[in-house]
């Protein structure tokens, strides 16, 4: 049944010219009550379906991949979601959740990524042989020493010597 015939009559309802105004009033409201309960209605149908989970820790991630070789600390105030560590595997990173294969990594810097209107922001940067990444930018903080640390820890996992 097509939802436009109901809506088209309300809407007729509304058109035809009445001296009373509580009959306006009320032919409005009902026009309101239809058009949310169609609105709810098509929210509660698409909810019913449950999207894949893709998981947010390194506890998560590791049950499903295997135990990491070793972890990269980005950001130590949040050491156990998956934004705030690399983990490294005997062939890849995984770094935001996505597998970057070690062989494929070229160089490994940091640099300060900050302008004149905002504090210091360091990055990590890997640059890669990916065609679709031929560079990853990593925020590391504001603390160039500790951005100089992770790139070290990132290089030694590589063929890369960092001095």
């Amino acid at each position: 049944m097509s939802i436009m015939k109901p809506l088209c009559a309300l809407w007729g309802l509304l058109l035809i010219p009445t001296n009373s105004l509580t009959m306006y009033a009320v032919s409005w409201g009902v026009l309101v009550a239809v058009i949310l309960l169609i609105i709810w209605h098509f929210h509660r149908k698409g909810s019913d379906v449950t999207p894949e989970r893709a998981p947010v820790t390194v506890d998560e991630y590791a049950s499903e991949n295997g135990t990491p070789v070793d972890v990269v600390v980005l950001d130590p105030t949040r050491s156990n979601e998956l934004d705030a560590v690399i983990l490294v595997y005997p062939q890849a990173f995984v770094i935001n959740g996505e597998r970057v294969p070690r062989e494929t990594v070229r160089d490994v810097t940091f640099y300060n990524a900050a302008n004149p209107y905002i504090a210091q922001s360091y990055q990590v940067v890997l640059t890669t042989t990916l065609p679709g990444h031929p560079t990853v930018s990593i925020d590391v903080g504001n603390d160039a020493q500790w951005a100089s640390e992770v790139a070290q820890q990132i290089a030694q996992h590589t063929s890369i010597t960092h001095n």
